[in-house]
């Protein structure tokens, strides 16, 4: 008989903290600690932006459907220069917002604690941060779409992205939201790094692990030894297309 309120409390208390029967409140959301939640949050803002990404797509095949007129493609609804920032949009959106942060961020955060039979990632508020940078990110890609579009590829290509006479007003915004967005994948790549190594149960050693915690493990590598390169490079475009400071011009001493 004295066991009874015993089980009823732990029942209860597992009931409570069921991710699935927290608090629904938005800021609880915007507020977790919960990897699951941030992995929730990061699905739903990559899937968001995957439709975006997919409707400059279907312009961009839309306008490859029909042959040019003069300087104009789809008759007159779709000039060269917003032919030139469609593609753009596109292959930014996709890469740094989409492909990216898609498997590690979203899937990652989901199944990697729970496969290592962890109670969440190393530093969960390193985790939340990381998502309020891709927020951020997001923001000045969004602000540079809103501010004159970008045109220049997604790969921000030099000259044509230093060159403020023919590429268009918003590339700056969107070079800093990819440079927000490159800390963004840092920092997972850092969180997912230390929580493998640290906080894997007694028993699983690295050749015990799963495929799947070996793929989140390399690719978190690759984002913290390869995002750096990309994104001081990102930086040092705004620098001289903003100060024309002579890093890739060679009018200003630079080399492309």
């Amino acid at each position: 008989m004295s066991t009874m309120p015993i089980a009823g409390e732990v029942r209860g208390h597992l009931e409570r903290d069921n991710y699935l029967n927290c608090d629904r409140t938005l800021m609880s959301w915007l507020g977790t600690l919960d990897h699951k939640r941030i992995g929730v949050m990061y699905l739903i803002g990559i899937m968001s932006f995957f439709l975006i990404g997919g409707m400059f797509a279907v312009l961009v095949r839309t306008a490859l459907l029909i042959p040019q007129k003069g300087d104009t493609a789809l008759g007159e609804a779709i000039s060269a220069n917003a032919y030139n920032m469609y593609f753009t949009l596109h292959g930014a959106i996709m890469v740094f917002i989409v492909i990216i942060p898609g498997i590690p961020a979203a899937l990652g955060n989901i199944v990697l604690p729970l496969m290592l039979g962890a109670k969440d990632v190393a530093f969960p508020r390193l985790n939340l941060a990381s998502f309020y940078f891709w927020c951020a990110g997001v923001t000045m890609m969004v602000l540079a779409i809103l501010g004159g579009g970008v045109d220049t590829g997604w790969t921000f290509y030099t000259p044509y992205s230093t060159d403020t006479a023919s590429s268009m007003a918003g590339v700056p915004l969107a070079l800093l939201g990819a440079f927000i967005l490159g800390f963004s994948s840092i920092f997972t790549g850092m969180n997912f790094i230390v929580t493998i190594h640290k906080l894997r149960p007694p028993g699983m050693g690295w050749f015990q692990m799963p495929l799947m915690l070996w793929a989140l493990y390399s690719t978190a590598v690759i984002q913290v030894l390869a995002t750096p390169v990309l994104a001081i490079t990102l930086l040092m475009i705004v620098f001289e297309r903003t100060f024309r400071v002579g890093v890739f011009d060679p009018a200003l001493g630079g080399d492309p």
